[in-house]
């Protein structure tokens, strides 16, 4: 799957927040998304995926605006994982993993064995199957997030989305996750697109970056390019003391 964004503007009430976005990514690629808060990181997260809609512009799959697909045919091709949030109700994780079936699964119906089986075969391709029966709200945030990516996969997506993955998850969960879904990039060969507020996990997982700068600014390309000392001072305002001082505590 080749998905790009072409000329994506978006415009809240009078306030521009997102002017001429450009971007692609396909099969075997991650994309990482950075920038301060407020300069629209989720908003162009929901605008990509067609949650709302581009003022100008348009998304396109292989060439096709997304426009033209339906909800259950877009669920098929791209799998979503929101922001980490906590469950009003204690499903279990197979129950929530199977939710991620739902575009087979006719309203009338009920799953059936295959839906079962691509549970079961997700969370074993995570060593999570032994928390098949455990309820959600019982797991760690690490486990947690894990079992969200399993079920945006069970829909077997080309592309997988994610807002913020490592959200307040430690370090260890943060490596557990970010390792997790290179390999899913690497072995699957699906691409992927990862809303981040951390450059060194763009540095270190994803082959492109698009920075968003705030004032209708942004930058995008190859990650190495895109992620690097001058680009995030001048779009966080840091000073050089700053890297000094990170460069000491990290390789001193």
């Amino acid at each position: 799957m080749i998905f790009r964004v072409e000329q994506g503007c978006f415009s809240y009430q009078e306030l521009v927040l997102l002017q001429d976005i450009n971007l692609t990514v396909q099969t075997g690629e991650m994309l990482a998304i950075l920038g301060p808060n407020g300069v629209g990181k989720t908003t162009l997260v929901k605008c990509m995926l067609g949650f709302l809609s581009w003022s100008k512009g348009e998304s396109l799959i292989d060439g096709n605006s997304i426009k033209g697909y339906s909800r259950n045919q877009l669920s098929k091709k791209i799998g979503y994982v929101p922001q980490l949030k906590s469950f009003p109700f204690s499903y279990t994780v197979e129950e929530l993993v199977l939710m991620g079936r739902n575009p087979y699964i006719n309203f009338f119906s009920q799953p059936q064995k295959e839906d079962y089986c691509q549970v079961e075969q997700v969370l074993k391709g995570f060593n999570l199957q032994h928390l098949l029966r455990r309820e959600i709200n019982q797991l760690s945030g690490g486990e947690t997030q894990l079992i969200l990516i399993a079920r945006a996969l069970v829909a077997g997506p080309e592309l997988l989305v994610l807002d913020e993955p490592e959200l307040n998850l430690d370090l260890a969960n943060q490596l557990k996750i970010f390792e997790t879904l290179s390999k899913l990039v690497a072995e699957e060969k699906i691409g992927c697109v990862i809303n981040t507020h951390h450059p060194i996990n763009a540095l270190q997982y994803s082959q492109k970056s698009l920075l968003l700068r705030g004032k209708h600014d942004y930058l995008y390309g190859e990650t190495r390019e895109i992620v690097n000392q001058k680009n995030l001072a001048q779009t966080y305002q840091l000073s050089p003391t700053y890297f000094n001082i990170f460069n000491q505590k990290l390789f001193g």
